[in-house]
């Protein structure tokens, strides 16, 4: 309710700037409010694209890492292979 009632039959403009002070305050907390749960929604999605280019880098780097070992699998196995016929 915007105006109130006076019970002392004083004044009745403090009263009308006091709601509408008060009015202002609610709508500056929401404000404020929203403002920090955008800004944490926005830090939230920056960590998740660092979080993403950082898993992407580590998976390039075992993906890379995975194919040296192959490699040398591949070359003991070749050897295994010359010892194995050499000795025979």
């Amino acid at each position: 309710m915007p105006f109130r009632r006076l019970q002392d039959g004083g004044d009745s403009t403090g009263l009308i700037m006091n709601e509408s002070s008060r009015s202002k305050g609610v709508k500056n907390v929401l404000s404020l409010q929203v403002a920090r749960e955008r800004t944490r929604q926005a830090k939230a999605a920056s960590d998740r694209q660092i979080s993403k280019r950082s898993n992407q880098r580590l998976l390039e780097r075992l993906e890379a890492e995975n194919a040296q070992l192959r490699d040398l699998v591949v070359e003991l196995m070749l050897e295994i292979q010359a010892l194995h016929d050499g000795a025979k």
